[in-house]
């Protein structure tokens, strides 16, 4: 390769510009298109250059015409102007954003890593790797693609839910009960993290559209629990202590029975098991683990936070309303 260095002082106080001086030698050297021939229905390009043995060295480039002088000014050659000599320079420039980049790519064998894993990789040995300024690093390609996605899926999330706690708020007409049902959901992101690290399955947007699907499915036994806990409040004379363990314990088996025969039909999915299995069973791997779990510890921290939310409600509302007295049981009005 070439490097011509162009000195535009002296280039400008000769009427020379950088352009002029590129046209010229990018002619010379390569050829400009004059005109175009035709012959019947066919059309040939007419290229004027310069011989093409007429560049045999970098001194017979360096001896370019650029102006040919007139009766009272001397000719100027490429030489006088710019500096012609050997260098190693990149045989395609390419830009993104304006900014020059350079491109290193590979392949990755899913078979032996994951992307995720290889591009974990790349970055631990990079880490210690100390740039020029002005120089940065960009891992795209894949990669890219699949942080894209994790970002629209994880908005796809928080819209899912939203849309069940504004479902919710609109039937229940309340605020509290709504935010008890969704405890539900953080607890079945516990079960999808723990299974995923007990099977070594990578974070991938088959796990986040497992996700999606527990929003909708894991409060189902929430709005049950709470259901039953309202309506044993209605129509009897049960503590909010007592409606949570009734209801509990109405609704213990049903639920358990729903949810293993909701992991049981999953279960062949989640194993891999038929033709192309594997590309769906990240997603059948994190309902399985969310499911569980949440199923387990709903049973408990539901009807906890139930009891604890619905007494700092009370609190606050005699707060508010002024009523400061501590309620009497019904037995004991009765009695009286």
């Amino acid at each position: 390769m070439l490097s011509i260095a162009l000195d535009r002082e002296r280039a400008r106080n000769l009427g020379l510009d950088v352009a002029a001086v590129g046209q010229t030698v990018r002619t010379a050297l390569d050829g400009t298109i004059a005109t175009r021939y035709a012959d019947g229905n066919f059309e040939y390009d007419v290229r004027v250059l310069f011989p093409r043995h007429t560049f045999a060295s970098v001194t017979d480039i360096g001896g370019t015409l650029l102006f040919p002088g007139g009766r009272n000014t001397a000719p100027v050659f490429l030489r006088d102007v710019a500096q012609v000599s050997p260098a190693v320079t990149p045989a395609t420039i390419r830009r993104e954003n304006q900014n020059r980049r350079i491109e290193v790519s590979g392949d990755v064998i899913t078979a032996v890593a994951s992307i995720g894993s290889v591009t974990d990789s790349i970055r631990g040995r990079l880490a210690d790797l100390t740039l020029p300024d002005g120089y940065g690093l960009i891992i795209g390609g894949e990669e890219e693609a699949i942080q894209d996605t994790n970002s629209q899926m994880a908005l796809v999330i928080f819209l899912a839910i939203f849309l069940v706690f504004v479902v919710l708020a609109v039937q229940y007409e309340s605020l509290l009960d709504p935010l008890i049902i969704l405890t539900a959901v953080p607890l079945a992101l516990i079960g999808v993290v723990a299974i995923l690290g007990l099977t070594n399955t990578p974070f991938s947007a088959p796990v986040l559209l497992g996700m999606i699907m527990l929003a909708g499915i894991v409060v189902n036994n929430s709005i049950l629990l709470v259901e039953f806990s309202n309506q044993f409040r209605r129509e009897g004379d049960h503590t909010i202590e007592e409606a949570v363990v009734e209801a509990g314990a109405v609704r213990m088996r049903p639920i358990l029975m729903t949810t293993f025969t909701s992991l049981v039909g999953a279960m062949p999915l989640a194993l891999g098991l038929g033709e192309g299995g594997e590309l769906m069973r990240p997603l059948a791997i994190a309902v399985v683990g969310g499911l569980a779990v949440s199923s387990l510890l709903t049973l408990f921290v539901v009807p906890s936070f139930y009891v604890i939310l619905h007494r700092a409600g009370e609190s606050v509302r005699r707060f508010f309303l002024g009523d400061h007295r501590r309620p009497v049981p019904v037995g004991d009005v009765a009695g009286d």
